[in-house]
C-alpha cells in the first residue's frame, strides 16, 4: 500500500468539508497519517545544517496539523449528530465510522443519553392520603386508646385543609390517534416515539398537547 501525501490528506479534508455526509477514509487512514508525520519530522531533523531544506521541513509539518486539525473538526461534527441520531432511536450508517472513531460516537451518545435523562425524567411526587381514609385512621386510634380523665374544655382551633398536591403533567399519558407520519421524537417521558399515520397509542401529555395544536393529533380521551 502507497504511503499517505500533503496531497492525498489535502483531497480527503477537502471532499470532507464539501460532503455532508461522513465519508469513508481510505484503508489504514490513521496509520498511514501517523507515518506521514514521522517522516516529516525526521525529513526536518536531518536537514538541519541546511537552512532552505529545514524552512521547507517545517513548512510541510505545519501544512499537516492544519489539515489534519481541520478534517477531525469536520469528523467530530457529523459523528455528534450520527450520535443524536443513535439516541433519538434513528439507526445511522456508520459504514464510514472508523475503528478509532467509534468510542468517540459511543461516548458522545452516552452523554447525551444521560443529559436528556437528567433533564426531562423527573421523580413522581408522592400521592396525599385521602381525606377519608386519613379520618378514618384517627378515628380508629381514638376508640383503640384508652378515655382521658374529664378535663376543662379548651376553645378547638380548627386548621385549614392543606391544598392538594397537583399531579405534574409529565407523570400523565394521552390516547391519541396519529393523523400524518410523523419524524422520531423523544418524550417527556425520555422514550422514543416513532409514529405513523392511524396508530393509536398512549404519548406524554405534554407532547400531546403540542401534536393536537399542530393538528398531528387527534384526542380519543379526556385529559384526567
Amino acid at each position: 500500500m502507497k504511503e499517505l501525501t500533503l496531497r492525498d490528506l489535502r483531497v480527503s479534508t477537502q471532499a470532507e468539508r464539501r460532503d455532508g455526509r461522513l465519508l469513508k477514509l481510505p484503508p489504514r487512514f490513521h496509520a498511514r497519517l501517523a507515518e506521514l508525520e514521522r517522516s516529516l519530522e525526521q525529513a526536518r531533523d536531518g536537514a538541519r545544517d541546511d537552512a532552505q531544506r529545514f524552512e521547507r521541513a517545517n513548512s510541510d509539518i505545519s501544512k499537516l496539523s492544519d489539515l489534519k486539525l481541520e478534517l477531525h473538526k469536520h469528523r467530530e461534527r457529523k459523528l455528534t449528530t450520527l450520535a443524536r441520531e443513535k439516541v433519538n432511536g434513528q439507526q445511522p450508517s456508520l459504514g464510514a465510522v472508523t475503528e478509532q472513531e467509534l468510542e468517540f460516537l459511543e461516548n458522545v451518545a452516552s452523554v447525551i443519553g444521560q443529559h436528556r435523562q437528567k433533564l426531562l425524567v423527573r421523580v413522581t411526587a408522592p400521592e396525599a392520603e385521602p381525606a377519608t381514609a386519613k379520618s378514618a385512621s384517627e378515628a380508629k386510634k381514638a376508640k383503640a386508646a384508652p378515655s382521658p380523665e374529664p378535663a376543662t374544655p379548651t376553645p378547638t382551633v380548627t386548621e385549614a385543609p392543606e391544598p392538594a398536591v397537583a399531579e405534574e403533567d409529565d407523570t400523565r399519558a394521552l390516547l391519541v390517534r396519529v393523523l400524518e407520519d410523523l419524524p422520531t421524537f423523544t418524550g417527556l417521558d425520555a422514550r422514543n416515539y416513532s409514529l405513523r399515520a392511524n396508530d393509536v397509542v398512549h404519548i406524554p401529555l405534554y407532547n400531546a398537547r403540542m401534536l393536537l395544536e399542530a393538528g398531528k393529533v387527534e384526542r380519543l380521551e379526556d385529559e384526567a
